[in-house]
């Protein structure tokens, strides 16, 4: 009977090491999961901020395209309107002679 007991107490001993070695492997494993997990949310930050910087760069030299454009086409509108304002002052000052000199 005591060899008996004596085996029950190796079996409860090493199924205690077990368990015990058991939970030191789960610990390893979710700690190694953890890290895994990190490094997979870090990388997918990386790659989402070099995905917006890209679009930010593109929206920003479109808009700087635009505003390239609508600064020449008001240029030219604004060449039209000087022009126009010296014609319309030409026609002004050579009616207002006409006048004068009743010609």
């Amino acid at each position: 009977m005591k060899a008996e007991i004596e085996q029950i107490i190796r079996a409860d001993d090493a199924a205690a090491k077990a368990v015990e070695k058991a939970r030191e492997e789960a610990a390893r494993i979710r700690g190694n999961a953890g890290r895994e997990a990190d490094d997979i949310a870090a990388s997918g930050r990386d790659e989402l901020a070099v995905a917006v910087e890209a679009q930010v760069r593109a929206i920003l030299s479109e808009a700087e395209s635009k505003a390239q454009k609508m600064r020449a086409e008001a240029d030219a509108y604004l060449l039209q309107l000087r022009a126009r304002q010296q014609q319309v002052r030409e026609d002004l000052i050579e009616a207002l002679l006409k006048k004068v000199t009743g010609t």
